[in-house]
């Protein structure tokens, strides 16, 4: 390639790692950034990719979660105390960490000896 001046410009290729290990922190990440509201998406891409029952079933155990979270943010008035506060604060912790991590720790990783 080419640039406007005539000089040449280098392409690098990102190895895989480094492209698998972004897209790990990726999906880890979403969750968190999302605020819990995309938690099942990460379970969906696993599930799809590895169409195993026990991805499928985090993938429903995550919906489940984000389906109680909401039903939860829509009944719960806004001052709440002891045990309502204590629900939404372990849906909001399940929602954000608890798929974080899943998706973090589930991810196919590159095999050692592979390249």
């Amino acid at each position: 390639m080419t640039t406007e001046k005539g000089r040449e410009m280098k392409v690098v290729a990102i190895p895989a790692a480094v492209q698998r290990g972004a897209v790990r922190v990726g999906f880890a990440a979403l969750p968190v950034l999302t605020l819990g509201l995309l938690c099942n998406v990460p379970s969906l891409i696993l599930a799809l990719r590895r169409r195993t029952r026990a991805d499928w079933w985090a993938f429903a155990g995550f919906s489940a979660v984000l389906v109680a979270w909401i039903t939860d943010l829509g009944l719960t008035p806004d001052d709440t105390h002891g045990l309502l506060f204590t629900s939404d604060l372990l849906l909001i912790l399940l929602s954000m960490a608890g798929a974080s991590l899943h998706a973090w720790t589930m991810w196919p990783r590159l095999a050692a000896g592979r390249r």
